[in-house]
């Protein structure tokens, strides 16, 4: 397939990879991550590629074997649903004290985050902007933005599951 025929596909193929991983209870972040891996993938495939259908349904396969892939990998508590638990009332005082200080040792852990790891990480979660808008205003690459936020929910996730094992 030519660069052009590619590039013209690249929109709907990378819809209907989105399409897919939230389909399959992927939240938009990670569904976002898996459509921008279907599309690098295709991309380094994009010279054995032909038909517009057989493309579409390649994405369709490829962002569901990636959805199931993480759902298979992430059997353990996500950073998600630990923040949902520390922002979730406690009922007695004990347990208050207990999610202060969970609160602090995320946010002490966040602050240890490379700067550009906390910035992208800040700027997905918190300011809930577009890779391209945190690339746009880093002046990096799209696919820069992906790695680094990746780099950062691993090294948060690592942290979670170091400190659950004590």
């Amino acid at each position: 397939m030519e660069i052009k025929a590619y590039e013209k596909l690249a929109m709907g193929l990378r819809k209907r990879a989105l399409q897919v991983g939230m389909s399959l209870g992927m939240g938009r972040a990670e569904a976002e991550d898996i459509a921008q891996e279907v599309m690098l993938r295709l991309w380094q495939m994009r010279n054995e590629l032909d038909e517009r259908g057989k493309t579409e349904n390649l994405a369709a396969i490829m962002a569901r074997n990636m959805s199931i892939d993480r759902k298979r990998r992430e059997r353990t508590v996500t950073l998600d649903d630990r923040q949902r638990d520390l922002s979730s009332p406690a009922k007695t005082p004990a347990e208050r004290i207990e999610a202060d200080e969970e609160e602090q040792w995320l946010m002490r852990k966040l602050e240890q985050l490379p700067t550009t790891q906390h910035a992208i990480l800040r700027m997905r979660h918190d300011e809930q902007l577009s890779h391209e808008d945190i690339a746009k205003r880093l002046g990096i690459t799209v696919s820069s933005v992906s790695t680094l936020l990746s780099r950062a929910r691993h090294s948060l996730l690592e942290e979670i599951r170091r400190r659950n094992r004590r």
